[in-house]
């Protein structure tokens, strides 16, 4: 099975980790930027590995993602295509939450403590 942080440039999975505990505007350009430099049969490699999950259409709703753009992904658009590629980074970055159990680390106002996540 293939893993995110196995496909992704080791700076990509720090910066996306880094950016977790620190505030700032550009580090979704930046994240997207670094995307687009993965090779295209991995990226749509790992995205068809999230789809083969099974909640994976309710996660990617979760994400805002439209339910044009969940088809288009899944038919094989150009994942890095400006108007996939933030559907492409949200899915990526829930995948390496997911599998660098970052997640627990992050500090949740207790004002958002019965927010599900």
């Amino acid at each position: 099975m293939l893993k995110m942080i196995d496909v992704l440039e080791q700076q990509l999975v720090q910066n996306f980790s880094d950016s977790l505990f620190t505030q700032t505007d550009a580090i979704d350009d930046l994240f997207h930027e670094q995307l687009k430099t993965v090779a295209d049969i991995d990226l749509q490699n790992l995205i068809s590995q999230f789809f083969s999950t099974e909640n994976a259409l309710e996660v990617a709703q979760d994400l805002d993602i439209q339910a044009d753009q969940i088809e288009a992904i899944q038919s094989g658009a150009d994942l890095k295509d400006e108007s996939l590629v933030t559907a492409t980074a949200k899915i990526v970055a829930y995948c390496l939450v997911i599998e660098t159990n970052i997640l627990h680390q992050v500090e949740v106002f207790e004002s958002l403590q019965d927010y599900p996540m």
